[in-house]
């Protein structure tokens, strides 16, 4: 018998990815109508908040954070801004640029819609899979990236 891995059909490559997508659009599912129903966020909003550091950053520089385009995050940052969530300071060496930063408001919504995110994570999605099979899939996933993720 031979050391080679068994040849696996093209019908099942495709068949696993899109168990995959299936399983990423009930969980993404679940986060957007948990952090809609108790934060009255989208998950771009929360995705925004979630990448601007304590200390503020730069709009521009949040465009390389999030997955949106420049117009895009300024739109949203305008309505989280609106609702209290956030505010920008002009720096003073750029009359163009701006500092954006969380409001305390926006830190206490932001606090609880991690936890949010966190419980449905768990409940829709780790919570079904074993320490070891976790560990799997990290590797997986760290390696279809090309990058190095942080251990457990």
């Amino acid at each position: 018998m031979s050391g080679a891995e068994p040849v696996v059909s093209r019908g099942f490559k495709v068949g696993v990815w899109r168990a995959y997508m299936e399983v990423h659009n009930e969980v993404l599912s679940a986060i957007e109508r948990e952090l809609a129903q108790r934060h009255r966020l989208s998950v771009s909003e929360f995705d925004v908040l979630v990448n601007i550091p304590l200390d503020g950053t730069r709009l521009k520089d949040l465009k390389q954070r999030v997955v949106l385009t420049q117009s895009a995050i300024s739109r949203l940052f305008d309505r989280l801004a609106e609702r209290g969530l956030v505010f920008r300071s002009p720096l003073a060496e750029d009359q163009r640029g701006a500092v954006v930063k969380l409001t305390e408001e926006g830190r206490k919504v932001l606090r609880a819609a991690v936890r949010t995110n966190t419980e449905v994570v768990e409940r829709t999605f780790a919570g079904k899979l074993s320490t070891e099979e976790l560990r799997a899939l990290h590797g997986i996933v760290t390696r279809l990236k090309g990058t190095d993720a942080p251990d457990a």
